[in-house]
């Protein structure tokens, strides 16, 4: 136990800083709806997290009229330029994640329901307070995704509900088998064992943990350094080696190890992509995926919704079928033609077939056309001239670069790594040692207790 307690406290002490800022920054991270981490910028940051912003942008629209007019939408709020996007104008604060646009005008998915854009401002159109992260116009109707979740179908001229549904696509059309790249990520991300919150409320769970035992195994060490207060040293021991840090140790691996394997997602992804993981041994949450809507479309026949499996389409919004596969991420008509944007999956088009969309780039956000031609919004590869440009960076950038390194340097990936080795280590050391006290504490109260009853058997004697 003496070598397990050196190598917990070397562990501890070399990476404990680096555990605490990725669980803090971690938990952040897992509550990307939260507006105030959008509306609270920071200025003396690194170019790095500035640049980061720029994957904040969902939504860019050119008006086919006149190409110089021009509207862009993130979580930063909505901009609009008349000159080619050389400058921008800020619209409103309200994160957005869609801008569609047809004849009747132009709509916006935000985080307080659908806006439309009238006389220059957006105005209030549908489902208020209500966080809508797709999209989709027809005819005569508007669709929209709440929450992952809802599914709501919309009278395009009053703005009157028509329906609203649970997706439930049948656990028989859930029998995908998925690639480790993808498991890796939905590990990690917060949404790989369980359906809805619980997943994510794992992960905060941990996050919570390991930045509370970073702080007290620390001051542990400060306190039994300087020799005072023992009283508050035993407390804070105790707090530390407790069930709850216990209990932590497995989302923590799990954190540590798919943390391991996205630092180096580039070396590895041939071999991420090459292991397919059986359906039979998956998660619950990939036989169910019902807060997995991540696009939506809807051409006044046909529903369709996209989620981590593919493209399922229902007629009567109850029974959906697979229809294409491969991670749906983001559904756009243009032209009458459908555009799926693909995450770690191929792009491609139905246009009264499927069709793979081989020159677009990853996870293009948005389609527009322009000179008969299209052009594809993806944050991966557009000009910079072509986004907003700010002199600060926000709240969530600030985590996000922290959390993977790039705020420090790009080679911080591997100082990660080390933390996420050592968190290994103290979870298993830390483990043992909780355990080796238990038998210890239960072998001192079973001496107690024979003690007592020896006594006690004395104590009988004599009154004999």
């Amino acid at each position: 136990m003496v070598k397990l307690h050196k190598l917990h406290k070397f562990a501890g002490l070399s990476a404990g800083l680096v555990i605490l800022i990725l669980g803090i920054t971690g938990f952040f991270i897992n509550h990307d709806k939260w507006g105030f981490l959008y509306t609270t910028t920071f200025k003396n940051v690194p170019q790095t997290t500035k640049e980061a912003d720029n994957r904040l942008f969902d939504a860019y629209w050119i008006d086919s009229k006149d190409n110089s007019h021009r509207i862009v939408g993130g979580k930063r709020g909505i901009f609009e330029s008349y000159d080619n996007s050389k400058s921008f104008k800020k619209m409103t604060n309200l994160q957005c994640m869609s801008i569609k646009s047809d004849k009747d005008g132009i709509y916006a998915a935000t985080s307080d329901g659908i806006y439309k854009l009238i006389d220059s401002s957006w105005q209030f159109f549908a489902l208020e307070g209500e966080y809508i992260n797709a999209l989709s116009l027809s005819k005569n109707s508007i669709v929209a995704i709440i929450e992952k979740h809802e599914l709501i179908v919309l009278q395009k001229n009053d703005a009157k509900i028509l329906t609203r549904t649970v997706v439930e696509v049948d656990s028989s059309k859930l029998s995908e088998s998925i690639t480790l790249a993808r498991f890796v990520r939905d590990l990690h991300y917060g949404r790989g064992l369980f359906d809805g919150d619980i997943s994510l409320l794992i992960n905060d769970y941990g996050a919570i943990i390991i930045s509370f035992l970073a702080i007290s195994g620390y001051l542990i060490w400060w306190l039994i350094h300087k020799k005072s207060t023992p009283k508050l040293s035993r407390k804070l021991i105790k707090l530390h080696a407790s069930w709850f840090a216990i209990v932590a140790t497995v989302p923590l691996a799990i954190l540590a190890i798919t943390g391991i394997f996205l630092d180096h997602s580039d070396g590895l992804a041939k071999f991420m992509k090459s292991v397919t993981i059986p359906h039979a041994i998956l998660p619950p949450v990939y036989s169910s995926l019902q807060h997995d809507v991540w696009s939506v479309d809807y051409d006044d026949e046909t529903f369709r919704i996209g989620n981590r499996y593919g493209v399922y389409k229902s007629q009567d919004l109850k029974t959906w079928e697979l229809e294409s596969r491969g991670f749906a991420y983001r559904m756009i008509r243009a032209d009458d033609v459908l555009y799926v944007s693909g995450m770690g999956s191929a792009n491609r088009i139905y246009d009264k077939s499927w069709h793979f969309l081989a020159k677009a780039p990853h996870m293009f956000r948005d389609v527009m056309k322009m000179n008969n031609s299209t052009k594809y919004f993806a944050t991966c590869n557009i000009d910079m001239n072509k986004l907003p440009v700010f002199e600060d960076a926000t709240f969530y950038s600030l985590m996000l670069t922290l959390h993977d390194g790039t705020f420090f340097a790009s080679w911080w990936v591997w100082i990660n790594d080390y933390a996420s080795v050592a968190l290994i280590l103290l979870a298993l050391t830390g483990t043992f040692r909780w355990q080796h006290k238990r038998k210890n504490l239960k072998k001192k109260k079973a001496l107690f207790n024979q003690n007592i009853d020896k006594i006690a058997l004395i104590k009988y004697k004599k009154s004999l």
